[in-house]
């Protein structure tokens, strides 16, 4: 029975030793489990760490910088302080949006260009010239011609406005019209002065080289014998010879009908008529402006002064009409003349001057003036000057007597050379067309580019308007002149002139605001940087050209479709440059493009990860309590265990040895 007691105790210890191992075996499989554990709660820790977004850094339209998603939207999204950025597919095509390529094929379907793709953008190259603002009013009025103009009309001018068949600004100075219109006129006074040339060529063999008149002299006689003679081997009445053949000659060409009324000649007339050649003195007779100066004194021919304080007057016993009293004068020697000019020349008066009234003032004085010969030597001549002025009128009768020869040739040669200098500008150019062959042809010339300008201009004339428009024809060059005139005289200009009309419009309105700057305008944004849009866009047209596919608009505002497309290598990237060509680039190099780690997610996931490796601690610390215990429970069930065994095997060797 002891025995059978200790074999059962054996047994109790052998299967408790047996539940201990078991035990240990499931708290060390449960401490594996928690390394696991461990190891996945760090994978995800360590994922949140390293989860991190792409984000792209751009501005808004208005230039306020923000930072949002990287997606295809925020990527090409237009404003003119962004980079340009394009993607760019495995085929070599841009990446655009369905926008974006619905007005890219609505303009290639109806053959427009890029102007067109332009404006559906509401970019418009327009100018802000034609406002109130810059105009001054809602009207311009052209004083030189009398005529108003509001802005829209003069706006459809320069702009051209296709509806009513009104060409721009351009394409007027391109027209035929104008071209012709300048064109014409220079055809025209080129004929006009091929016609005087040879009207002149006329003149020189019919005047200066003709044939002698009824003296037998010629123009080139008569030049050798008067202007070019030596005047210190003839007296002063020599020179009439060349005041009559002059006058011979005017008469001549006024009995044919060659000369026209003009002032130039009236002027040379009267040159001689103040001429008086009486023995072997020549009179000469002009007028001289006289200034009263207020104070007693005249001031005569800008130049003597004469003072009326030291002549004797005498009272006539009369009044005026204002009942001042009348009074006459008489110089002597002893009255003074002033020279106010030249201070060589020197005055004196030479014989008292009588007056019968007060209304004259006659004086005669001498002038001597003293100038150097060709020699060298001193020479000098004095003239005797008679004045006569009526008191209250504004010049003064002259008359002074040339003595030397040399004084009158100067006198007549400056008559006949300002006849000679005149007489090509002043003569009647038809009477020549009909007696030298040249002259006809040029002639015929000069009337077929007269009717081929007005024909342009003005269309129909009459016979007296033609004659006028020939005799203005320096001015015709000026169309605000041609309008003018036309009103003047109820003539309709042409169809054709108002484009030349257009054009001088316009031009007169430029001298007066400037030149029209034109640009771009965004309709949409008028205080937006157009021009740095229409390069954008530009640029996105361009590139569209060589190739594009188009991104649906889900994809296009994805953050993970982008992410996954650029680091997959399903698309790449291309920039804008400065010079506005597409370059490939990468995007990990584009410093608008950074990735951003979630803060939020982090630190939640920092948390868990903290909670979760404590609870792993806690038990893998209970575990090794656990296995502590198993351990000391094991070790004294192993002292039990040898002590029971060695009960009972030496109860057994009893056993055999009683037996034996």
């Amino acid at each position: 029975m002891g025995m059978a007691a200790s074999q059962a105790r054996l047994l109790s210890i052998t299967s408790r030793m047996s539940d201990n191992e078991l035990r240990s075996q499931i708290i060390n499989n449960s401490k594996m489990r928690l390394a696991t554990e461990s190891s996945k709660v760090s994978e995800e820790y360590i994922n949140a760490l390293n989860s991190a977004t792409m984000m792209m850094s751009n501005y808004n339209t208005t230039g306020e910088s923000q930072y949002q998603k990287l997606s295809f939207n925020s990527l090409t999204s237009y404003s003119s302080y962004n980079n340009q950025y394009g993607l760019i597919n495995a085929n070599g095509k841009i990446l655009v949006s369905e926008k974006d390529a619905n007005i890219f094929r609505e303009i290639k379907n109806t053959d427009g260009d890029l102007d067109d793709y332009l404006a559906a953008y509401g970019l418009e190259y327009k100018s802000t010239y034609f406002t109130e603002d810059v105009l001054g009013g809602k009207s311009v009025t052209f004083e030189d011609i009398g005529q108003t103009y509001t802005i829209e009309e003069l706006e459809k001018m320069y702009y051209g406005d296709a509806e009513n068949d009104i060409l721009s600004y351009d394409q007027a100075l391109q027209s035929t019209e104008y071209v012709n219109f300048n064109d014409y006129y220079n055809e025209l006074i080129l004929a006009d002065e091929n016609y005087t040339a040879t009207v002149s060529d006329a003149i020189n063999k019919d005047i200066f080289h003709g044939p002698a008149n009824s003296t037998g002299e010629t123009w080139e006689s008569m030049y050798s014998k008067y202007i070019n003679v030596d005047p210190s081997t003839q007296s002063v009445s020599y020179f009439k010879g060349g005041i009559n053949y002059l006058k011979a000659e005017i008469q001549r060409l006024k009995n044919e009908n060659k000369l026209e009324n003009s002032d130039w000649l009236t002027t040379i007339e009267s040159m001689i008529a103040s001429l008086n050649f009486s023995g072997n003195n020549l009179i000469v007779t002009s007028t001289v402006p006289v200034k009263n100066n207020g104070d007693g004194t005249y001031t005569i021919d800008n130049n003597i002064k004469v003072d009326t304080h030291h002549a004797h007057r005498y009272d006539t016993g009369k009044k005026n009409d204002e009942g001042e009293p009348i009074y006459s004068y008489r110089y002597d020697n002893n009255v003074s003349v002033i020279n106010a000019g030249d201070d060589e020349t020197s005055y004196k008066i030479t014989s008292g001057g009588g007056c019968t009234s007060s209304n004259n003032l006659n004086f005669t004085y001498s002038v001597t003036e003293t100038g150097e010969a060709e020699d060298g030597s001193s020479e000098s001549a004095t003239t005797k000057y008679t004045y006569k002025y009526k008191i209250g009128d504004p010049t003064a009768t002259v008359t002074y007597t040339i003595t030397d020869a040399a004084a009158a040739q100067q006198i007549v040669s400056q008559i006949i050379l300002e006849f000679q200098s005149g007489i090509v500008n002043n003569v009647k150019r038809d009477a020549y067309k009909g007696t030298d062959q040249n002259a006809a042809a040029a002639s015929e010339a000069y009337e077929k580019a007269l009717d081929k300008y007005i024909q342009l201009v003005f269309g129909n004339v009459t016979s007296d308007q033609r004659a006028e428009i020939s005799a203005n024809k320096e001015m015709l060059k000026d169309p605000g002149y041609i309008i003018t005139w036309a009103k003047e005289h109820g003539i309709q200009t042409s169809n054709g002139f108002e484009l030349i009309k257009q054009i001088y419009l316009l031009d007169q309105l430029f001298n007066v605001y400037g030149e029209p700057s034109a640009g771009w305008i965004d309709v949409n944004n008028p205080d937006e940087n157009a021009d740095a849009k229409v390069q954008w866009y530009t640029n996105l047209y361009n590139r569209m050209e060589q190739g594009y596919a188009v991104l649906e608009d889900g994809l296009a505002s994805s953050n993970e479709w982008i992410e996954f497309a650029l680091e997959s290598g399903l698309v790449t990237m291309e920039q804008v440059d400065t010079n506005n060509n597409w370059t490939s680039t990468i995007y990990t190099n584009i410093s608008d493009i950074t990735e951003v780690t979630d803060d939020a997610a982090v630190a939640k996931a920092e948390a868990e990860y903290n909670k979760a490796m404590n609870n792993i601690e806690n038990k893998d610390k209970r575990y090794d309590m656990e296995l502590k215990n198993i351990d000391t429970e094991h070790n004294s069930l192993q002292t039990e265990y040898d002590s029971v065994k060695s009960v009972i095997d030496k109860n057994i060797e009893r056993s055999f040895k009683i037996y034996s």
